[in-house]
């Protein structure tokens, strides 16, 4: 160990560190395990919703999903979709109808979002649209979907005559968000008065390898555009990415807060210590030596402390992500805090909480002549 660094250690460590000075840098320390530790934590809290979101996204929305440039509907019996479909890694390439429709059931009314699918053989509706209309699939009772005849003009005196309708009796409620029904596409045709055209083109992929966006581009020309997951739902992911963002400057914040705490642990070790400086001045240190001397001692500070608080922080992450000792409130879905620890939030953590400290400490010594008096 250098010169200076043995110095810095005997200031900080001495037996002699009882003095208000020795208070306050192990106040320091403690501020700065504590800041970490928060970081890492709370970072990877919002890393297992995150996680949890994504999951819960992927059984809903499809690997990627095929609109046609221009126009709401398409035709997809071209070669291309077969194409599509017969690629390494696709397990599932099918065609959606999706159209905002009208609802009655037993005399309430809705609006919802209707899926034809070819997959679909009954009625099914989604949680939220029974709850809101009472859909009972015991019952006899028919659900009534209406929606506007685009090959007829809106009647006046008569609006309903304009509409398309037909009834089916809900064979099942399903988990899916916001107010949902989904059709057998034929059923689904009928309804939007179309013979063969869909409006997306759900493509899914199975854990391994499968076709890249580019790839499906190339099949499928400059008429369709292809979406991933992101580009599916970017509000969903770019408010959870700028959250995170967030949290992670509000935290750093808090610790720059208490690292100050450094800048007054070091003012004040100038003081007490100001004999040693001139004893050390009398056996030919130069001042960027004296300098290096608190230097050292303010960074070991700050690394101590987010040493320890980068251990405790990834501790209670890795007992909550086994045991889940920390329940979640209420009647949720999840018994406990879901958790998600990444390598690369430490670093962020290591790498932002050390700067805080070497900015701190450069402030803290930078007037060190103006103790000299």
């Amino acid at each position: 160990m250098s010169v200076w660094g043995k110095i810095a250690g005997r200031y900080l460590f001495s037996g002699k560190s009882g003095s208000v000075t020795g208070w306050i840098s192990g106040i320091s320390a403690a501020g700065m395990a504590v800041g970490s530790a928060a970081l890492i934590i709370i970072l990877s809290v919002y890393n297992g919703f995150d996680f949890t979101i994504r999951e819960n996204l992927k059984q809903s929305d499809p690997d990627f999903l095929v609109r046609a440039v221009e126009g709401k509907t398409f035709d997809c019996s071209s070669d291309s979709f077969e194409r599509i479909a017969e690629l390494p890694g696709v397990t599932e390439a099918c065609p959606v109808l999706e159209e905002t429709v009208a609802l009655r059931y037993r005399g309430r009314q809705a609006i919802a979002k209707v899926r034809g699918l070819d997959s679909a053989y009954e009625c099914s509706v989604s949680t939220s649209l029974a709850g809101e209309l009472g859909i009972r699939t015991a019952f006899m009772d028919s659900l009534e979907l209406y929606y506007p005849s685009r090959k007829k003009d809106i009647s006046l005196i008569n609006p309903e005559s304009s509409l398309r309708s037909i009834s089916l009796r809900p064979g099942k409620v399903v988990s899916l968000e916001g107010n949902c029904v989904i059709l057998p596409m034929a059923k689904a045709r009928t309804l939007l008065d179309y013979s063969s055209e869909v409006s997306a083109f759900e493509i899914r992929c199975d854990a391994g390898p499968g076709p890249s966006k580019e790839t499906l581009s190339s099949i499928l020309g400059p008429d369709f555009e292809v979406l991933d997951r992101i580009m599916q739902q970017p509000a969903l992911y770019k408010m959870m990415s700028y959250e995170k963002a967030a949290i992670f400057m509000i935290l750093m914040f808090v610790v720059l807060i208490v690292a100050f705490n450094i800048y007054a642990s070091l003012s004040m070790l100038i003081i007490e210590k100001k004999q040693d400086r001139e004893t050390l001045r009398s056996l030919g240190a130069s001042p960027s030596l004296i300098r290096r001397v608190f230097r050292t001692e303010g960074w070991m500070i700050s690394w101590i402390g987010a040493a320890a608080g980068l251990l405790i922080g990834i501790v209670v992450v890795l007992l909550q992500q086994r045991f889940g000792f920390i329940s979640m409130p209420g009647n949720s879905m999840m018994a406990a805090y879901p958790v998600q620890l990444k390598f690369t939030d430490i670093l962020l953590t290591a790498a932002g909480v050390g700067l805080i400290g070497a900015l701190v400490t450069a402030i803290g010594i930078h007037n060190i002549d103006k103790y000299e008096d």
